[in-house]
């Protein structure tokens, strides 16, 4: 399984802040209910775990989602689900 932290495609974060994936490819301020419709989108069956905090920033309760790890890289995985929320948020 993977876990995705919010952090990890947040373009307003830096990568010591925990972005994974390049600027370009990041979207500002995702939210867990859009990681979670993106995945679904494409068709990652996600679960969502609100009460979670990201390790670097204990304070602030941003969640986090987990999917059964496909045979692709987690890296390819948080540059799609931008990509879909970029599309979603389009609308």
């Amino acid at each position: 399984e993977t876990i995705i932290w919010p952090a990890y495609i947040d373009s307003s974060k830096s990568r010591s802040d925990g972005r994974k994936i390049s600027k370009d490819d990041a979207i500002s301020h995702p939210k867990l209910t859009e990681i979670a419709r993106a995945a679904r989108k494409l068709g990652l069956s996600p679960k969502t775990e609100d009460d979670k905090s990201y390790p670097k920033f204990w304070w602030d309760d941003t969640g986090r989602i987990i999917i059964e790890r496909e045979e692709v890289s987690k890296n390819k995985i948080l540059v799609d689900i931008s990509q879909s929320i970029k599309s979603l948020r389009k609308r």
